[in-house]
């Protein structure tokens, strides 16, 4: 049995990992959550005694040494990793970068999901901010293209695409409009969504109001948003900061008993296998047709909850995989 401790600084970085840390063994794996303002004090004096191996959420506390354990960044890319700790080789994330070659990639996968059915009068879900802010370059920029990327949403994951419109500017420079024009393009769906489904569509936020968007409240109470997801459409467009499957939002839905409904990314073959034709969109048309099927289909629906479930039923032994990959070397 080997131990790995678990550590973060802040409280709210439980949500993001959503039912990881609610098991304690992944085969040969046995977790010690140490996460909070107080528990992570005990992680750095567990460093320094050598027992077990940690995994240390945002860098607090630093890992400089593999043999220790490693730094997890949640929430983003290499790119989105403090520069002056890039040079470390302990450094994993979460989320896949379609512009460089993710090395370190310590994949979380769904646990613990319930059976669950769709509702009788399902909802389509969608939790989240809305931040359109952007510059006049990006501004011009995005009404050059936009067409473009209304007809294939996966377009902003080709390098192709990005040398087209802004010739050989570095990644960093790539990676500030690709994040701001995947945060455009949520919006714009969202505004669709509004338009052609009315009350079947729930949004929740509070930004949305600023752009003229009817939405409830914010509410970041975990059982709220459990019970919303539940049995519902759950629409995911994967993380702004890169293009991969699973991550923290896309975790929970699934855990929730939600049917997820998700942007394509560029691993979505890989994850969904069968699924992916059913709960994968790329386009405005895309997302209609498989919305309506859902929503007018109960059988379909279940059946597609069921292979969810399914997918995700060696989740357990996944997360040792990962691990192992995590720790082969030392």
């Amino acid at each position: 049995m080997k131990l790995v401790f678990f550590a973060f600084k802040h409280r709210y970085r439980y949500k993001d990992l959503n039912n990881f840390l609610h098991s304690r063994l992944y085969g040969k794996y046995f977790l010690l959550n140490l996460g909070g303002p107080f528990k992570h004090l005990v992680a750095k004096i567990l460093l320094n005694t050598h027992l077990g191996f940690a995994v240390s959420c945002d860098a607090r506390p630093l890992i400089k040494n593999k043999k220790s354990g490693i730094n997890f960044f949640i929430r983003g890319t290499n790119l989105n990793i403090p520069t002056n700790f890039r040079h470390l080789d302990n450094n994993f994330v979460s989320i896949k970068n379609p512009f460089i070659q993710e090395e370190n990639i310590f994949q979380i996968y769904p646990i613990n999901i319930p059976n669950s059915k769709i509702n009788y009068e399902p909802k389509i879900i969608f939790i989240g901010g809305a931040n359109i802010d952007i510059n006049d370059e990006q501004k011009i920029l995005w009404e050059k293209c936009k067409k473009e990327v209304f007809d294939n949403f996966t377009i902003l994951d080709k390098k192709k695409f990005w040398k087209k419109y802004l010739g050989e500017n570095n990644i960093e420079d790539i990676f500030i409009f690709y994040k701001k024009f995947k945060l455009l393009l949520r919006y714009e769906v969202i505004k669709y969504l509004k338009k052609k489904f009315g009350k079947k569509f729930i949004l929740i936020g509070n930004d949305w109001k600023n752009y003229s968007i009817n939405s409830l409240p914010s509410n970041f109470n975990p059982n709220y948003i459990k019970k919303l997801y539940k049995g519902n459409i759950c629409l995911d467009f994967g993380s702004a900061e890169g293009s991969s499957s699973l991550y923290s939002r896309s975790n929970g839905i699934i855990e929730a008993g939600g049917l997820i409904l998700q942007s394509k990314q560029i691993d979505s073959t890989d994850i969904w296998g069968n699924l992916e034709n059913k709960i994968t969109f790329k386009n405005f048309n895309d997302l209609e047709v498989v919305i309506n099927k859902l929503l007018n289909n109960q059988d379909l629906s279940n059946n597609i909850l069921l292979d969810i479930f399914k997918n995700f039923e060696n989740s357990k032994n996944l997360i040792e995989n990962s691990l192992d990959q995590i720790f082969r070397d030392i």
